[in-house]
């Protein structure tokens, strides 16, 4: 009985939450579309404004599970339902835990509708605002200064594209390095050419061999990568599936490229996911083992902060300087242990 009323009463608040979260969005989506958006289409209205508000409750689904346990809290404080449950024998983590399973399922469903359903959303707002908002530039499907590498062992070769419009495949300035061991075997070089499945044909291209001093300039069709796996390499990580993302981050390895930045967005969708349980756990132990909300509160503000830090900490160790991300998720595992040592006390209890 108990359970069912502490889970009917926490979700009910977390429900209420969410709904006046959404209609404050939606009203600041109608305003965006109003005033910034350059052309005035109704039927991009509903839309834009499901597309605002998917996109903040992913970010934000934590804190509102958060918010939802301290207004709960009050209402159990006040009528002393802990001190009474703890009187029958109910441990801290036992009165807790039907909020506890609410919020691992919602950590849960976060992390499933990240792999392809979030995805979705970041690209259709980008194609929005891409098509109605002021000063959008467009979006396209090209490489810039794309390096990778080509082949196993003692034979192998690195391989810049210029640029590479990857709607019709044409490339431009191409330049490669082939290399035996640690020698340079000979250089390639071509004004363009094109990319048509795992075929790049170089058009008129110069060749140097500089084991015999040998030059030639011709046709020449290499064996690559597909367009298709370069489209992605081509899109926002924030646009790709999460097999996808996993499909590149392999492929990167294998060609030489930056794969921590595939590994980031990675952890990024798993922090956002998780964070939900990891912020709820060390809350809830203060707010159990104190029975007030100003300490709570500071501490609720602390892991806030820790989260955010994670989320920007992942992007900048990895696009910026060039580490692993896992040391921009160090704030968020400490939330997690945070997590387990909250989850130890709760199932030991304590005074209160």
């Amino acid at each position: 009985m108990l359970f069912f009323y502490n889970l009917r009463e926490f979700l009910k608040l977390f429900l209420l939450l969410s709904l006046v979260f959404s209609l404050l969005l939606s009203f600041y989506s109608l305003v965006d579309v109003l005033l910034l958006y350059k052309v005035s289409a109704p039927h991009t209205i509903p839309k834009a404004i499901l597309t605002i508000v998917f996109l903040s409750f992913y970010y934000t689904a934590p804190i509102l599970n958060c918010l939802a346990l301290m207004i709960y809290m009050r209402r159990v404080f006040k009528k002393s339902y802990d001190r009474l449950s703890y009187s029958f024998g109910i441990s801290p983590l036992r009165f807790f835990m039907p909020i506890l399973m609410a919020s691992l399922i919602l950590s849960l469903l976060q992390l499933a509708l990240s792999y392809s359903f979030y995805p979705k959303i970041f690209k259709n707002a980008y194609e929005i605002e891409r098509e109605f908002k002021k000063g959008k530039t467009k979006e396209e499907l090209v490489l810039n200064n794309f390096w990778l590498s080509l082949g196993e062992g003692e034979k192998r070769s690195y391989i810049r594209i210029g640029f590479a419009n990857l709607m019709d495949g044409r490339v431009y300035d191409v330049f490669s390095v082939s290399l035996e061991g640690n020698y340079i075997d000979g250089v390639l070089y071509a004004k363009e050419g094109l990319w048509k499945d795992r075929s790049l044909t170089l058009i008129g291209a110069e060749r140097t061999y500089f084991a015999d001093g040998l030059k030639e300039k011709k046709d020449i069709t290499l064996e690559f990568i597909s367009v298709d796996d370069a489209k992605a390499f081509g899109e926002k990580l924030s646009h790709l599936r999460m097999d996808k993302l996993i499909s590149l981050y392999s492929l990167a390895s294998s060609l030489g490229m930056n794969k921590d930045v595939y590994l980031a967005e990675l952890l990024l969708r798993l922090v956002i996911s998780l964070s939900v349980l990891a912020l709820t756990l060390p809350l809830a132990y203060h707010l159990l083992k104190e029975r007030s909300f100003l300490k709570p509160s500071m501490f609720f503000l602390l892991y806030i902060a820790l989260y955010i830090l994670s989320l920007n900490l992942i992007k900048i160790t990895a696009q910026e300087l060039g580490r692993s991300p896992l040391l921009g998720a160090l704030p968020f595992f400490v939330l997690v242990l945070l997590s387990f040592r909250s989850l130890y006390y709760l199932g030991k209890g304590f005074r209160v």
